[in-house]
């Protein structure tokens, strides 16, 4: 079956006009720059966190709504004709800009690591002798499903709800892996994890400062993320260490009409179990294309999630999906 959807009678680019930041009024209708051109509406925007809403038109996450900071429009093309900002509105735009697009690093310290680090294999030994006495998928001894199927394993999904409701975390579990999916760099959901992720001291944060003030609040919290991502770094490596695997095989592709340049860090990097999902992000750009096609054995410990115990990623796209934590010393893997 096709990896990804597509319109084979997309209008060309030349009906299109790079996207501005005078683009951004709500009803405006574009296109992503990626290969398909994915259809495109802004909804509305918020001055005080700088940021649009965005409504994708077609394909896969038809219907989903993404929040990307204003300066990002330039990732867009849109209709010839379309309305522009009135200049109060773009002053201010480009205030909120000015304010917000600053970059910020988060060095892991040693220490945080150290202690993170115990706190995993803690949890992870838990996480065996849960697995041992409660999941259903080692109880009943079964497989994992063939990769080419590009579908997890129903019966997993139900182990780490089950896992995640021990520790109550089911809301954020949840939460997480849906915007993940969707559209990882999408408001603040995940950047929020990825600053935890540097407190932690097991990656590196090199990224925007926050936008958006209720990013840490209530459910949402500094201590309940650190808990979801030591959770989840524990469970996959004790569900695989259950099924005698220390390496999972992956890989990655990706293709531009420009020239390759370093990868974007942002703590997570998504890979996949098959090679014709990777095969088609290689190919994506077109023939004249710079392209990589990567494999790798990763060890389980890298691993954050896959597609094989994560309900989310069985659902709008079927990438057999793995998500690994980002390696200084392997920024292509």
């Amino acid at each position: 079956m096709p990896v990804y959807q597509h319109d084979p009678d997309a209008a060309p680019d030349s009906e299109f006009e790079a996207g501005s930041v005078d683009h951004i009024v709500p009803g405006n209708r574009g296109r992503m720059l990626d290969p398909r051109r994915t259809p495109v509406s802004i909804t509305d925007l918020e001055y005080d966190t700088g940021m649009f809403g965005l409504r994708i038109d077609d394909f896969e996450d038809e219907g989903a709504r993404w929040e990307l900071p204003f300066e990002e429009i330039d990732r867009f093309q849109f209709a010839l004709g379309s309305d522009r900002a009135a200049p109060d509105d773009l002053d201010r735009i480009q205030e909120a800009i000015d304010r917000l697009d600053v970059m910020v690093e988060i060095a892991c310290e040693a220490a945080a690591r150290d202690e993170s680090r115990r706190r995993i294999v803690e949890q992870r030994g838990r996480a065996v002798t849960w697995l041992t006495d409660h999941s259903e998928f080692l109880a009943g001894d079964r497989k994992l499903p063939d990769v080419e199927t590009r579908m997890g394993e129903p019966v997993l999904w139900r182990d780490l709800t089950a896992w995640m409701e021990t520790l109550d975390l089911v809301d954020v579990e949840g939460a997480f892996t849906s915007q993940y999916v969707s559209a990882p760099h999408s408001g603040e959901v995940v950047k929020g994890h990825r600053i935890v992720l540097a407190e932690l001291g097991l990656v590196d944060y090199i990224g925007k400062i926050v936008r958006d003030p209720r990013t840490f609040d209530g459910a949402w919290s500094r201590r309940r993320r650190a808990d979801h991502i030591v959770a989840r770094l524990a469970f996959v490596s004790a569900l695989f260490a259950c099924l005698d695997r220390t390496h999972l095989t992956l890989y990655r592709g990706l293709s531009t009409p420009h020239t390759l340049t370093p990868p974007r860090r942002t703590s997570f990097v998504s890979t996949s179990f098959s090679r014709a999902v990777c095969e088609s992000h290689f190919e994506g750009a077109g023939p004249d294309s710079a392209g990589l096609l990567l494999r790798q054995a990763v060890p389980v410990d890298r691993v954050f999630m896959t597609y094989l115990e994560t309900e989310a990623m069985n659902r709008q796209f079927l990438e057999a999906e793995a998500v690994l934590l980002e390696s200084p010393e392997n920024l292509l893997f």
